[in-house]
């Protein structure tokens, strides 16, 4: 099984930061999930949210306002690294999320090409990034169409070079059905969720789900996996609360791996390791490393 540093390794160290890339080395994970932005100059940067997120930006000193918000997209790459991301707002639910993530003053939204320069430096060529392309649908206000953000990852990434050693993920299947067709040698992973935050599969609504690529779950009797193997996908990521062993089963039979996405207890990851899921995604990799030397 394979053990995915989820931003990073966001429980122990600052999410998609070069600190905490430097964590997830250091704990030998295989493989580092980071999320890519464009910024109004055309920057690819490691960042999750759409906007800065006010529970872990701050600038001169002081936290960033909840309104209006700082749209990534809106801003250039020069505007976004006045901002220091180092340690979580102590009262926010974010910071109870991750009560042993310790902080680093001082650390900036990264570009892309910082990892990749960092991966270099330590003369890293095992671990591969697991990227997700952050765009969304229903908020294309916010963000640029998928097809752009891949486009400038693949140029990136031919020009380090790194396509070898890069997986694309995305909960918006528009972007990965592109790598599909332009950089078929990049593998993709299908990300789903069905949540009151977020619901890209959309079952038992009318037509396709706008996430998708025109693809129409209900077609498929509600099942994930078999929608992955219609868009062409290899490689499925589901939440790891609502993922089950029939699932994980089924996905198997297609010829799919499974990947779940984000459990941090111990509880929870047995549970997958049980199911025999390919890899977990996860916020402590820590944690996941010393069951899997315990459970081999």
């Amino acid at each position: 099984m394979q053990v995915i540093g989820h931003r990073g390794a966001a429980g122990l160290a600052p999410e998609n930061t070069l600190a905490g890339i430097r964590k997830a080395l250091e704990l030998g994970v295989d493989g580092i999930e980071l999320d890519v932005l464009l910024t109004a100059d055309g920057e690819i940067v490691v960042h999750h949210n759409f906007a800065l997120n006010p529970d872990i930006a701050r600038i001169g000193g002081e936290w960033i306002p909840q309104s209006p918000p700082s749209v990534i997209g809106k801003m250039t790459f020069k505007e976004i690294r006045t901002y220091d991301v180092g340690r979580i707002k102590p009262s926010s639910s974010y910071g109870a999320r991750y009560p042993e993530q310790q902080p680093a003053d001082g650390e900036r939204i990264p570009a892309l090409r910082e990892i990749l320069s960092l991966l270099k430096e330590r003369d890293d060529r095992q671990t591969r990034l697991w990227i997700e392309i952050k765009t969304s649908p229903e908020e294309p206000e916010m963000t640029v169409h998928p097809e752009i953000v891949v486009d400038a990852v693949i140029r990136l990434l031919e020009e380090e070079p790194f396509i070898s050693r890069a997986r694309f993920l995305s909960f918006d299947w528009r972007g990965l059905v592109h790598v599909h067709k332009t950089a078929p040698a990049i593998s993709t992973i299908f990300l789903s969720v069905s949540s009151l935050n977020l619901d890209n599969i959309q079952h038992g609504r009318p037509g396709p789900s706008p996430w998708m690529a025109g693809i129409d779950i209900d077609d498929y009797n509600g099942s994930v996996p078999a929608a992955v193997s219609a868009a062409g996908g290899r490689h499925w990521a589901p939440h790891y609360m609502s993922l089950t062993l029939k699932q994980v089963e089924e996905a198997h039979s297609l010829g799919i791996k499974v990947y779940a996405w984000t459990p941090d207890s111990e509880g929870d990851m047995l549970r997958l390791m049980k199911m025999k899921v390919d890899a977990i995604i996860t916020n402590r990799p820590d944690i996941l490393s010393s069951l899997l030397q315990r459970n081999p």
